[in-house]
């Protein structure tokens, strides 16, 4: 006798000579005849005991068949046929059983029906001329109609919820807590300072208004951590005309409280008090032109004039070029600015290639700030996060008519880790 280790059926020499495995695969070919262990024995010149070793391997193996509809498998020591559809949520079972079962629950532990998954539906049983019976059920998958409140009762019975394992945090092991590690942008886009609004508020409301969220904005964010650097976008229509006659770049008439010429004086006047505080809480300040549709000449000659009034402040610095397309990059994260007048989803694409294409390609994260529409909303391209800043902006009487109202007024403060991205955000509502 020769015991092989892959292999649990003890065969005796002239068994050796055969390829267990090709007996295997030929006992699994043949169970679709649904035959008796006699049957197979003879067609495998082995014995009955044999077979039901065989048939034991196939069970451990948990063989199972499968064609475009059913799965059958074959049960050890008795003949157990089992179909299984997937799709139609079916299942048939026939066995040969001593008794004659007589109850739902007999059936289901005859033939190893899980009640909590299935019902049956119906089932047959047949005594043989042997003394044996035959049992067959059809059973279906339960619908959530067919649960009732006795089965949620059964099984809060005996249910026992998962441990849940947290792991305590160990602020040490964080990089994002040590100090002077993190940069941020303060976003406070489309202000439009001399719109006449609804609301009735007055210029220098407004630049209460505006100071009151930059300094909540920041200050939420010194709770926390300090600042390393702070990305500060301008115009994003900050002011709300271009010119003389009151119009938008493109000439179109608009509802002041004041003149071009008080409106530039005033904003000029706010975003002195705002870089000055800014440079006093920050390493260095980095302030970018985004100009937009409404005050693309006059935004254009307020950051000229800014720099020149900061020249001899080392701290701030200033990217305001001609250009509608701005960039910068805060450790491993590239971020775009537009101020969102277009097709947002091809912005992607535009910062992919000409002058931004290396800082874009290079980076870990990339994202798109974008202004315009007054209202917040984000979304993800092909791993870009385009982020539309919303409004401190109240509703004029054009919006009013043309029911783009109600949008939430705020201004947005985003922070970054150097190698992990964009890591919080906080927002101030007026």
């Amino acid at each position: 006798m020769e015991l092989n280790s892959n292999f649990t059926v003890i065969l005796t020499k002239p068994r050796l000579m055969q390829d267990q495995n090709s007996l295997l695969y030929q006992l699994e070919q043949m169970l679709h005849w649904k035959k008796s262990r006699s049957f197979y024995a003879k067609k495998l010149n082995i014995t009955e005991d044999e077979i039901d070793e065989l048939m034991r391997e196939l069970r451990k193996k948990d063989t199972v068949r499968n064609d475009a509809e059913t799965a059958a498998y074959i049960g050890a020591l008795e003949e157990h046929l089992i179909e299984v559809n997937n799709e139609k949520g079916t299942l048939k079972s026939t066995i040969e059983s001593t008794f004659e079962p007589k109850s739902d629950i007999e059936l289901a532990e005859l033939h190893k029906i899980d009640l909590n998954k299935y019902k049956i539906s119906n089932y047959w049983s047949k005594l043989k001329s042997n003394g044996k019976f035959t049992s067959s059920v059809f059973a279906t998958l339960k619908k959530p109609t067919d649960y009732t409140a006795e089965d949620f009762a059964k099984f809060l019975e005996n249910y026992v919820p998962k441990e849940v394992k947290v792991r305590p945090i160990d602020y040490e092991e964080l990089e994002y807590y040590d100090v002077d590690d993190v940069d941020i942008e303060v976003s406070i886009s489309d202000f439009h300072l001399a719109k006449k609004t609804l609301e009735g508020e007055t210029i220098e409301e407004k630049k209460e208004q505006y100071m009151s969220v930059l300094t909540d904005l920041v200050e939420k964010v010194r709770n926390s951590y300090d600042i390393n650097k702070i990305v500060f976008p301008i115009s994003n229509d900050f002011f709300h005309t271009d010119n003389y006659q009151n119009s938008t770049t493109n000439g179109t008439p608009q509802d002041v409280l004041v003149g071009y010429d008080n409106e530039y004086e005033e904003g000029f006047d706010l975003l002195v008090q705002a870089i000055t505080y800014l440079q006093e809480v920050a390493g260095t300040v980095e302030v970018i032109l985004v100009q937009g549709n409404h005050d693309r000449t006059k935004s254009f000659y307020l950051a000229h004039a800014l720099e020149i009034f900061f020249r001899d402040n080392e701290k701030v610095f200033f990217e305001r070029d001609h250009s509608t397309v701005k960039s910068t990059i805060l450790g491993n994260t590239f971020i775009g600015y537009h101020h969102g007048n277009c097709k947002i989803d091809e912005l992607p694409l535009l910062f992919a290639t000409g002058d931004t294409a290396a800082g874009f390609g290079l980076a870990t994260y990339r994202e798109i700030h974008t202004g315009d529409k007054h209202h917040y909303m984000a979304k993800e391209i092909k791993g870009v996060r385009i982020q539309q800043m919303p409004s401190l902006s109240g509703t004029d009487r054009w919006h009013a008519d043309n029911n783009y109202v109600n949008n939430i007024r705020a201004g947005l403060v985003l922070i970054y880790d150097p190698e992990k991205g964009k890591i919080g955000e906080f927002e101030s509502r007026i």
